[in-house]
């Protein structure tokens, strides 16, 4: 091929492709142009559940307005749980496991070891009573403070290390 059937055959070629762009812009204002926006009174529903999704999941609360709503959510989930408010140290320790602990220990879940178990009595012999209970105040591993019931008492989590020990 010679040099001028190079510049022919780019001539054509870029020919083709502003030819291609021009066609894809007619495309798309004819696209636009025919597009209409749809009115909001015509159907109620639409912009109701636009309301919907849009609306906040939830609100953030601080400073003593928060700590009402929580003490406010911590009775409602109590009540919802049908658990009975006690005074403190009326619990005992087999109510506490059974209410809080039982979830986890009961099926060794992520490691939690079972009451009676050989890995709670090497743990009870590594770490003594009150390791064991320091742990559980704190937390260890997945278990959350207190076993994620921030209302128990140090002496009722005490009650329900030693239950498990049994």
């Amino acid at each position: 091929m010679s040099q001028n059937d190079d510049r022919a055959f780019i001539r054509r070629f870029s020919g083709i492709i502003v030819g291609l762009i021009i066609v894809t812009a007619v495309i798309i204002a004819l696209a636009v142009s025919m597009r209409s926006e749809p009115d909001p009174s015509d159907n109620p529903s639409h912009a109701r559940l636009a309301e919907e999704r849009t609306e906040p999941v939830a609100d953030v609360l601080a400073g003593e307005e928060g700590q009402a709503a929580l003490v406010t959510i911590a009775a409602e989930n109590q009540a919802a749980s049908g658990a009975i408010e006690a005074e403190p140290g009326e619990i005992s320790g087999e109510q506490v496991y059974q209410s809080v602990c039982t979830a986890c220990h009961a099926a060794g879940v992520a490691g939690a070891p079972m009451p009676g178990s050989d890995l709670m009595a090497q743990r009870m012999s590594e770490k003594g009573m009150d390791g064991l209970v320091a742990s559980v105040i704190n937390g260890l591993n997945v278990m959350p403070p207190r076993g994620g019931r921030p209302n128990l008492s140090d002496e009722e989590i005490q009650a329900a290390v030693e239950f498990m020990q049994q």
